[in-house]
Parts: C-alpha cells; sequence; structure tokens
C-alpha cells in the first residue's frame, strides 16, 4: 500500500542578492525607467503624443488639476517628487503647464543626480513643434542614462509595499502570512515595508496598540483609523456593516473584523515605526503605516511614491490594480483563482491551504521570486503593463 504524502520540509533560507541602480541619494533601484511624466491633466496628450513610437519608456499620465491649494497641493507635489526621486526612475522628461511651474521643478530637479528635463506645455509654438521638442528631450534623457546595473544590493536595500485585495480566507492563511514573513526578513535586515489603506485596520486597534514601538506612534495610527471610520459613518451607514464587500463575502468572508485581521498578517510580526501621510517617505528602517484611501491604485501610489521599489500584492480573487514604475509581485493561494487567472499571479501558495507545505517553504517561495524581479525578471503586471498612478484629495477635518 502507498504511503500517505507528508508536507514538504521547509527549505533553508538562500542568500539573497540582487544587481540594481544605485541612485545619487544612497538608494538602490530594481529597474531604470525613462519615465515620462505629465504633471497634470492638461498635458497629458503632449506627453502621450511625444512618447509614441519612443522606445523603452515609461508613461505616467496624470489626472492631476491646477490651483489646488494648502495640504491638497502639497500632496499632489509630494506624489508628483516622489517619482521623479524615486530609485526605479532613471532619468525623465516632465511636461508641466507654464513657465514658473517648469522653473520651479528644475530647479529642485536639478539636485537629484539624473538626467531630467521639464517643459513647460505653454512655452510652445504649435502642437507639433511642442511634440518634436519632446521626442528631442526624451532622446537626449535616453543617451544619459546609466546603462547595465552598477552595484549589488540585498534584503536592506529594500523598501516594500505591502497591498491585498479581492481578499478571501485563503488569503488570511496563505497569501499574507507568506508576504508577512518575507516583510520580516527585510525588516530584520535593516529594510523598510510600508502598509496602508487604513479602513483595512478597523477593527484590528489592538494589534496597532500591541505592535507600535511608542505609545505617540499608536496613538496617530490608532487617530487615523478612528478618522476612518468617521469618515465612512458619515452617510448613515455602519462601514462595519458594508464591509467586506460582495467579492469579498462571495470568498467566505463574514465580518469586517475578519477581513482586518486577515490583512494585517501580511505585515508580518515585526514592530510599527511610524505613522506616515500619503506618500510620505519612512525616516528609517523598519515597518510603517501609511494613512491612505481603501482603493488599490491609490493607496499603492502613495506607497510607491513613498520610495517603494517593489509591491507585494496578495490576492484570493484576481484584483488587476498595481503600479507601472514598481513591479507588483502577486501572491495567491486561492485553487479557484490560480485555475482561472493562470498568467496573473507571480506566487502560487496554495500548498498551504491544500496541507501540501509549510509556511517557512511558501516564504522562501516567494523570496526567490523576489529575488528573480528584483534581477530583471517581468513580474506579470508589468508583462501585461497594468498599473495605475492616482492621487487623493485631502477631507476636512472631523
Amino acid at each position: 500500500m502507498a504511503q500517505a504524502s507528508r508536507p514538504a520540509a521547509p527549505r533553508a533560507a538562500t542568500p539573497f542578492s540582487f544587481a540594481g541602480y544605485r541612485r545619487a541619494d544612497g538608494r538602490i533601484g530594481v529597474r531604470n525607467h525613462l519615465l515620462v511624466l505629465s504633471t497634470l491633466a492638461l498635458t497629458n496628450r503632449l506627453a502621450e503624443l511625444a512618447a509614441d513610437g519612443m522606445p523603452d519608456t515609461l508613461l505616467v499620465a496624470t489626472d492631476f488639476q491646477r490651483g489646488l491649494r494648502t495640504r491638497d497641493a502639497q500632496m499632489q507635489e509630494r506624489v508628483i517628487r516622489g517619482l521623479l526621486s524615486h530609485p526605479n526612475t532613471g532619468g525623465a522628461v516632465v511636461f508641466v503647464h507654464d513657465s514658473p511651474a517648469r522653473l520651479r521643478l528644475a530647479t529642485w530637479a536639478a539636485t537629484l543626480g539624473k538626467p531630467l528635463q521639464v517643459i513647460a506645455f505653454m512655452e510652445g509654438s504649435g502642437m507639433a513643434s511642442s511634440i518634436a521638442r519632446g521626442a528631442r528631450a526624451i532622446a537626449q534623457v535616453r543617451s544619459e542614462m546609466a546603462g547595465a546595473p552598477d552595484t549589488v544590493g540585498g534584503l536592506g536595500d529594500l523598501t516594500l509595499a505591502l497591498e491585498c485585495g479581492g481578499s478571501d480566507p485563503t488569503s488570511a492563511v496563505c497569501a499574507n502570512p507568506a508576504i508577512g514573513g518575507f516583510v520580516d526578513r527585510v525588516v530584520a535586515a535593516g529594510g523598510r515595508a510600508i502598509v496602508s489603506e487604513t479602513a483595512e485596520f478597523i477593527g484590528a486597534e489592538p494589534v496597532v496598540l500591541a505592535r507600535a514601538t511608542t505609545p505617540e506612534i499608536a496613538q496617530q495610527v490608532v487617530q487615523a483609523i478612528s478618522r476612518c471610520e468617521q469618515m465612512m459613518e458619515a452617510d448613515g451607514e455602519d462601514y462595519r456593516g458594508v464591509n467586506p464587500t460582495a467579492e469579498n463575502i462571495a470568498g467566505g468572508l463574514t465580518t469586517l473584523i475578519e477581513k482586518s485581521m486577515g490583512a494585517v498578517a501580511k505585515c508580518g510580526s515585526s514592530p510599527i515605526a511610524g505613522c506616515l501621510d500619503f506618500a510620505e517617505a519612512p525616516g528609517g528602517p523598519g515597518l510603517y503605516f501609511m494613512d491612505t484611501p481603501f482603493f488599490s491604485p491609490v493607496s499603492i501610489t502613495g506607497m510607491v511614491c513613498a520610495g517603494a521599489q517593489l509591491t507585494l500584492f496578495a490576492i484570493g480573487v484576481f484584483n488587476p490594480s498595481g503600479n507601472p514604475l514598481a513591479p507588483t509581485v502577486k501572491v495567491c493561494g486561492n485553487p479557484q483563482t490560480l485555475r482561472d487567472w493562470p498568467d496573473v499571479v507571480d506566487v502560487d501558495v496554495s500548498m498551504l491551504v491544500a496541507g501540501k507545505g509549510q509556511l517557512p517553504q511558501a516564504v522562501e517561495n516567494l523570496a526567490t521570486r523576489v529575488q528573480a524581479i528584483c534581477n530583471g525578471e517581468q513580474s506579470w503586471t508589468e508583462r501585461w503593463r497594468e498599473g495605475q498612478v492616482l492621487g487623493i484629495r485631502s477631507l476636512p477635518a472631523l
């Protein structure tokens, strides 16, 4: 009689290194994008036409507006600067509306130590000549950019954006814990990780209180969660009664706390070292909480603009969110999703729910895939050119 199969023994962790691009500020990029950035909806078409047919460019056309004030203007500026200073940006051509905007951005950009040109739409003389001017700028920046990777990085050089979407029970027991195990490795090595989507922490306040490194940080995070819940209830509907979403419920989740505790698993066991505003960069190594909306493209934008070189995204059912500047590594433990969407998932951790593997093995599988992607292999999100850059507008204080 054949013997019953046993779960595979955990594999020992392998050394983690990658070939990257050292930037002037000391950070290491895992990509060397030539970014063509339109800073306003008004300049999107010009940027699109200038980049059309230009090889190896990454076009980011935002829907930002002119005339924002106070905190809205500050957040918009942080997003733009975060994209340009990002370690995955090797060079950039930026399209702005007018001369004052060009002068202000060009003065700041000169401090970045990377090839970058700023073009003002209103300084042009017709669309055809403006398009040609943009194309020349792209070609010039490309000629000045670094070619091959020039440095070796390790776990301590990474900043991770942590995300989950389309959550179901397999997210809580497979994908999120696997991500959490890798996060603990990165933080222990001196790296950074950022978790966001404030609404996803409603019901998980005790975890925050227990894991914050100081009472002040705990209070900042809990206050952000409270503000979010009050905002959600402003229309008279209890957020704890309308979330989980329909797709979460169909997947098997029953309560918001159940969903939140599963989402928190992607943080691993590392303490919370700080509370960040949208697109605010971490001040040092560790795990950070960022106060963002719960729509994945927006929250990922905030974390990437804070410097995350890649996103670890746990999915139960399929979710197409991502960010074009930083590779999105999608991790899934749902056998049905893996069957239905075989060309979107980067790391299969369904062996955990099937009882055919252990968590250390899943963490090691994720680490191996992340290392390959850091060394240049494309994630599925990159292959499909998925991803969105979305900002937010601030809300009045409650």
